[in-house]
């Protein structure tokens, strides 16, 4: 692994996770755990790898074990711990979205309350606001399921191409 490209992927997964409201050690840490082999590392191995201190790490790690996007593992014979992403993180911070829409529905429903007695008009962007949270939570759990139900066929398909792309170089 070229470790200048490695150092460049580690930036943009942190400056991605830092839009979405993850400090930008997190992202580091996520971005670290997403391509490293095996698929965990020690507190250690993470303040190296990102080139951290081991007390930037250890908020780092706390934030995402309290948050779940990260899970703390024991190796036989090991002493040490180590992090490795969580299986399923990435559709847990999309169910979390999920929770965020039914804040929003509620605070859309408030305003509508607000406006109660305006003229209907003034209830047009709450209105195109609800319905777009309407919209989200009647598709999200059907397209939760089609993920289940195609999750397996999908990541074939991605290894597939990998394993092609392999032997045309």
């Amino acid at each position: 692994m070229d470790r200048e490209e490695y150092k460049q992927f580690i930036e943009q997964a942190a400056d991605l996770m830092e839009e979405h409201g993850l400090p930008h050690m997190a992202g580091r840490v996520i971005g670290a755990l997403l391509v490293c082999m095996p698929q965990y590392m020690s507190h250690d191995e993470l303040a190296e790898s990102v080139q951290a201190s081991k007390g930037a790490i250890s908020m780092a790690t706390q934030l995402m074990l309290r948050m779940e996007v990260v899970e703390r593992i024991s190796l036989p014979g090991e002493r040490r711990h180590y992090y490795r992403l969580r299986e399923t993180f990435l559709e847990d911070v999309m169910q979390e979205r999920t929770e965020h829409f039914l804040q929003h529905e509620r605070l859309f429903e408030a305003g509508t309350h607000l406006l109660r007695d305006e003229p209907l008009e003034a209830n047009l962007r709450l209105t195109e606001l609800q319905a777009y949270v309407d919209f989200f939570a009647e598709e999200l759990p059907g397209l939760s399921e089609r993920w289940k139900n195609r999750r397996e066929e999908l990541i074939r398909r991605r290894m597939d191409a990998l394993e092609k792309a392999k032997e045309t170089t």
